[in-house]
């Protein structure tokens, strides 16, 4: 994590040309339309918005967006990225400064959070309402809606806020009224609380995901959008001034790529501070992708605007400047189907992919400037998301390079996402982002580095803002952005971001902090530089950095050292360290570390008479004596558990070097269900504790429906730990599940037929399986509700449990519920016909609409609008014995362990049994239940068993119905 060789930065300044160069002109000028002049803001009427509003009303904004799809599937990092922060910095911050509730849910989803802050008044919006606090959380204005407030007769969403510092004024935007349009109200004075001159801009194509920054010559836009112009300025004099005719001059970014109907979002550099130089041009930034087509290496690509608001046709946009990366992937899950898990649901969550995070800040500090930017990175080749942050400098001699870059994604399972970082006056940077896995429900925390800190590094302790409570689970919509802002201090970062107070109600939260404290007197160790993993003496050599946190210098600091809670040294470190600022300092005691495989916790602390604050005074670091020789295989990342899995999979596998010795030409073996070992040789080299993705060149036949055992180990001569040589990964071929967007009410709201009354919610693919119809020979009558019109709708069985939904199984031909009508409550009774000679016995039924066409052939193809649910239907002519089954009660007790006690209490006499199924279909098991009293009792130990779903499904020897229960083997 080097600053990026000075040679090769001029190198590409002449091969790549410089901004002056092949500079293109505005492709389109327009003017403003003034809407007026609003009246007090604090005079507007509260809207009175239900925070506990259900799902059917919640109201998902569009998403013009797709994501960049990978076309190159050897792109690089190709798997592990080689550029990644794995441990949490160990500074610890100074206590949070605000913390309070911003918005509970509108109504909307996402919420789009954004915020200001100015010298007295924290400003902030939603999807699609406007408050306004102070800056100690006290709520002064609102909520009020953004259409109402602006004057506008829509409330169409993507709100940005920004407080201008060099105009002392605030600015709010939203979706315009007019076709393609932004409205941009601007306020009269620096009061927030008062009036706006509001203005509307028609552009060329629709707006969407509009980004904007504050720069001396103008607001600089950009939007996803299509036509020629993808970016613009905005006359920011004439607005200030309340003008009639404001101006938008639109430019086209060339040399950019991007893929068709794909995210497009590039960021305007938006001003922090005051301090920059006269002329500065404004600049655009954006990612490019080696993974996406026609991109040869992971790059950023900058551009400058100069606007000459005199004569608009002198005004250019230069041809882009070049900066390659460090390789990244910022390729997730296909789009609409979430990229992040969330605890207990099935449904994921968006972590916007693709694109560059708003906003990215720009910062003058007179020797230099400086621009982060940050954006989300698949660390893993599995959606695992860290937030690659890059911060960008120049001067008055050499153009934007790369100071620093670095990934932030501790090693915990989590993926962080939604960053949006700023600098504030000494250089430090502030990181705010969202943070959730299947484990941890989407919460909001922050991060950041000190100016000097190791380049590339977040060593800031990781503070939590917000713990997530709930989760979402009728859509992926999540975000679209957060937004962290600099107090017009200088040193206070404003932070907003969504997490879910409850399930499916989000909730926004603004929080405060510094890095630079204020103190006069605090010091601490910020870090230890030595010793390092590696092979260990008994004296090693103990090197630390001392920041002074605070702003008068010191000398003279007692320091402690210790190793595993032993005091080892006291010794004073005698020169001198300026505020803000660190030096390096050695211990004359060395340590013992010699013990091979053993990790030492080494602790230095300073003891500064007077410290302000003590917290940051130790700094921990565990460091451990690696053995020699030792690599394993440390996860399987590939293949996954699936619907459709070919009889090639590849077989993907992370190696990681435990060791301290570089290895070569490892034997890697995977096997599958216990059978003949596939060795092969990963030649490397790879270095000591690095990881590396190996994709064997044999592919795995799990074609076949079922779960498949899947084990990889390295086999190293001279290997001196096996017991991380191996991993293994439980992988299952299921029946395809279609997850549809039922969202706006398409889909099922109710099935009935025979037994099944199943009212239902909007699942997307819906397992009912334990539900039971018992039919016969003939027609049955079956009915429908849907939430919303035109919905075709079909039904199979699958009557020789092949899972394969034939033409042959067809029992409800395509029809139409409520033709040519939209949103509302349509029910439909149509037949439902079981052959002659139909199998008898137990199969899957699926019911699947489709919005506005016929449901497809394919009953595992996925369309955009509707509904898949999964129900058992049970043919056969019914006995008494079988309605005794029907009527009967089953009820499965959890002991632990994975043991489950079976009670069915039922009239029935005959002889009993329990069988117990995966969600495959495939019977794993039958036992025998013993009858006491009016109830039959059985005891299944499920403790060998993979972890997941499974049924238990219990009937007499010779009736043909049954009842089903679930149990979750953990």
């Amino acid at each position: 994590m080097k600053p990026k060789n000075i040679i090769a930065v001029l190198l590409l300044i002449f091969s790549m040309g410089l901004f002056a160069q092949e500079a293109s002109g505005p492709t389109e000028v327009i003017v403003g339309t003034f809407i007026g002049k609003t009246i007090p803001l604090r005079d507007y009427a509260t809207q009175q918005i239900n925070e506990n509003i259900g799902i059917k009303e919640i109201k998902i904004v569009p998403n013009k967006s797709r994501y960049n799809a990978q076309v190159n599937m050897d792109a690089l990092p190709n798997g592990i990225d080689t550029n990644v922060q794995r441990e949490a910095g160990g500074i610890s911050s100074f206590p949070l400064e605000q913390n309070f509730i911003g918005f509970d849910n509108t109504g909307f989803t996402p919420p789009d959070p954004t915020g200001a802050v100015g010298p007295n008044h924290y400003v902030h919006s939603v999807n699609s309402s406007v408050k306004i606090f102070d800056k100690t959380g006290n709520l002064l204005v609102g909520p009020v809606a953004l259409g109402t407030f602006l004057g506008i007769p829509s409330n169409a969403g993507d709100p940005i806020v920004l407080y201008d510092q060099l105009a002392d004024r605030y600015f709010v935007s939203e979706f315009g009224s007019l076709s393609n349009s932004l409205a941009i109200g601007v306020s009269d004075t620096n009061d927030p609380t008062g009036a706006y001159n509001v203005y509307q801009f028609a552009l060329d194509a629709f707006p969407d995901y509009p980004h904007y920054s504050v720069w001396p010559d103008g607001y600089y836009l950009t939007a996803n959008k299509g036509g020629t112009n993808k970016v613009y300025a905005i006359e920011r004099d004439v607005i200030l001034a309340g003008g009639a005719g404001p101006q938008i001059v639109g430019f086209p970014l060339p040399g950019s790529v991007q893929n068709t109907n794909t995210v497009y979002s590039p960021e305007p550099a938006n001003l922090l501070g005051t301090t920059i130089s006269a002329n500065t041009p404004g600049y655009i930034v954006y990612l490019q992708d080696d993974g996406w087509a026609g991109v040869a290496f992971d790059h950023l690509k900058v551009w400058e605007i100069d606007v000459d608001w005199s004569v608009i046709g002198n005004s250019t946009i230069s041809a882009p400047l070049v900066i390659p990366t460090d390789p990244f992937n910022s390729v997730f899950a296909p789009f609409g189907t979430g990229d992040v898990a969330q605890p207990g649901t099935a449904q994921k969550i968006d972590m916007i992919g693709g694109v560059i995070s708003f906003a990215t800040n720009y910062r003058g500090f007179g020797s230099h400037n400086s621009m982060i930017v940050t954006f989300n990175t698949d660390i893993d080749g599995n959606d695992t998301s860290g937030i690659r942050w890059i911060e960008l400098r120049n001067d008055g001699i050499l153009p934007w390079s790369i100071h620093q870059e670095g990934t932030y994604a501790p090693a915990d399972g989590h993926s962080r996402f939604m960053g949006s970082a700023a600098m504030d006056a000494a250089g430090n940077i502030g990181l705010g982002f969202n943070i959730a896995s299947a484990t941890l429900p989407a919460g909001i925390r922050y991060t950041g580095r000190f100016d000097g800190d190791p380049l590339g590094m977040m060593t800031v302790a990781e503070t939590t803002i917000v713990n997530g409570v709930g989760v979402q689970t009728f859509s992926n919509r999540f975000g679209d952005y957060s937004h962290l802002t600099m107090d017009p201090n200088n040193f206070t970062f404003w932070h907003t971001a969504e997490y879910f107070s409850a399930t499916n109600q989000w909730r926004t939260q603004v929080a405060s902090f510094s890095l630079s404290g204020g103190f006069t007197a605090d010091v601490g160790v910020s870090n230890i530089v030595q010793p390092t993993n590696g092979i260990l003496s008994n004296a090693e050599t103990v090197e630390v950095s001392i920041r002074n946190f605070g702003t008068a210098a010191q000398s003279n600091i007692p320091l402690e050292l210790r190793v595993d809670g032993n005091l080892v040294a006291s010794e004073v470190f005698a020169g001198t360290i300026n505020g803000n600022s660190a030096q390096n300092y050695t211990f004359t005691q060395t340590v013992d570390l010699s013990t091979s495989g053993q990790t030492y916790a080494i602790e230095a602390r300073t003891n500064l008479v007077g410290d302000q604050f003590a917290t940051n005074d130790p700094f921990t670091k565990n460091v451990t004596h690696l053995l020699a020789n030792d690599v394993g295989v440390l996860e399987i990342t590939s293949p996954v558990s699936g619907s459709g899995l070919s009889n090639a999979e590849t077989v993907s596998v992370t190696i990681k070097n435990f060791g301290a010795a570089t290895q070569s030409n490892v034997s890697v073996v995977y096997t599958i269900n216990g059978g003949a070992d596939v060795v092969e040789t990963f030649v490397g080299p790879i270095a000591s504790e690095q990881e590396v993705t190996y994709n064997f060149t044999q592919t795995a036949d799990l074609s076949a429906l079922g779960t498949y055992n899947i084990h990889s180990n390295t086999s190293l001569a001279g290997d001196m730990d096996s017991s991380n040589d191996e991993a293994i990964a439980v992988v299952e071929n299921i029946l395809c599940q279609p997850n549809l967007d039922c969202s706006f009410g398409d889909g099922f709201q109710l099935v009935s037929i025979a037994e099944i009354n199943n009212p239902s919610g909007c699942e997307g693919y819906g397992d009912f399986t334990a539900q039971i119809a018992n039919l016969d020979e003939g027609t049955h009558d079956i009915t429908f509700t849907t939430g919303y019109g035109d919905q075709h709708v079909k039904v199979w069985i699958d009557f020789n449990d092949d899972s394969i939904f034939t033409n042959d199984e067809v029992v409800v031909p395509n029809f139409i519920i409520a033709p040519g009508q939209a949103g509302g409550s349509y029910t439909e009774t149509v037949t439902l016909t079981i052959p002659v000679g139909a199998t008898v016995g137990a199969h899957r039924m699926r019911a699947k609409s489709n919005w506005q066409a016929p449901v497809p052939i394919d009953a595992c193809e996925v369309t955009a609008y509707g509904e898949t649910e999964d129900y058992t239907a049970n043919i056969g002519t019914l006995g008494i014995a079988d309605f005794e089954i029907i009527n009967s009660e089953i009820i499965i007790t959890s002991i632990g362990e994975n043991i489950f006690d079976v009670s069915f209490r039922s009239d029935f006499d005959g002889i009993a049994f329990a069988a117990v199924y995966n969600m495959l279909g495939q019977q794993l098991g039958v036992k025998l239940l013993d009858k006491e009293g009016d109830a039959f009792k059985v005891r299944i130990n499920m403790s060998q068993a993979a972890s997941g779903i499974y049924l238990i499904r219990v009937g007499g020897k010779d009736t043909k119905s049954f009842k089903t229960a679930r149990i979750i083997v953990k």
